[in-house]
């Protein structure tokens, strides 16, 4: 008959050797201690250095041991550790970027809530955020208006994408609009005219535009392109006319302005046309 074996198991042991090597280390510590002290020839100062100094190197020691004897068990349960950890990042991944993106905008302040941005191609006002989404009521194209839609935009997007914001346009901005044209009508003979139509209606808005101009340019110390309208004439790929209007005025305003100016220039462009085929000899 075999009789059962026992033995100790590894973390008793552990905990023994732990046990027996704090016992050496305090017991070392009082017999250092007491050595200095019964140094007459020692001032005060230098006991007190040399009994820190032999503390320090013990605790030393004693660090070194104790990780040394639980090697094993901190390398199992550091493995162990990681697995988890790898597992919630994996997990939690957009989560994480979504806090991270967070807190990037708030350290780097690119926009704050009721800025005007644009990304990831929602461009809207910040309504609200937080941690993981920022809430942009969204504007129409190619203008400054609310169309009714609101986005949630992962903070994630903060990492990757980049933030255009609009902020400073506010008051007034620079609004380009495009007129495409048929070449049979000739507009380059008609630019002085259509100029004068352009700063027809821009006119009202002449005096803030140069003021506003001016407040952005010396708040942001930037050069903006100015305050008066400009009307470039251009081709397409299909021989069409263009014409790129850009004028300075309040975003608010920017939509009823370029259908007067392009109601404006299509009626003169019309008139002259038929003008010039009732004046043509039959």
């Amino acid at each position: 008959m075999t009789l059962p074996s026992y033995s100790i198991s590894l973390p008793i042991v552990d905990i023994g050797a732990t046990i027996a090597l704090l016992a050496v280390l305090v017991l070392a510590r009082i017999i250092a201690g007491h050595l200095i002290r019964v140094r007459t020839d020692a001032v005060p100062h230098l006991q007190r250095r040399w009994i820190a100094n032999v503390r320090n190197l013990l605790l030393i020691l004693g660090v070194i041991g104790v990780v040394m004897i639980w090697a094993p068990q901190l390398r199992t349960f550091a493995l162990s550790l990681t697995a988890v950890a790898v597992a919630v990042v994996i997990a939690t991944k957009e989560l994480l970027l979504c806090v991270s993106g967070y807190f990037l905008r708030a350290s780097s302040r690119v926009f704050s809530v009721g800025d005007w941005i644009e990304i990831g191609g929602v461009r809207g006002e910040v309504a609200d955020q937080n941690l993981l989404v920022t809430i942009v009521h969204e504007f129409e194209a190619g203008s400054f208006s609310h169309c009714g839609r609101i986005a949630a935009v992962p903070n994630s997007l903060l990492l990757s994408q980049v933030v255009h914001n609009d902020s400073l346009n506010r008051a007034y901005a620079p609004h380009r609009f495009t007129i495409t044209i048929d070449p049979a009508i000739d507009v380059f003979a008609q630019r002085r005219e259509i100029e004068k139509l352009v700063e027809r209606r821009y006119s009202a808005y002449r005096e803030e535009a140069i003021r506003a101009n001016e407040k952005i340019e010396r708040q942001f110390a930037i050069d903006l392109p100015g305050s008066v309208s400009r009307v470039n004439f251009r081709t397409n790929d299909l021989g069409k006319y263009r014409l790129e209007i850009t004028v300075f005025c309040p975003p608010k305003e920017a939509g009823a302005i370029e259908n007067d100016v392009i109601c404006d220039i299509m009626s003169y462009l019309r008139r002259t046309s038929e003008s010039d085929a009732s004046a043509a000899p039959a």
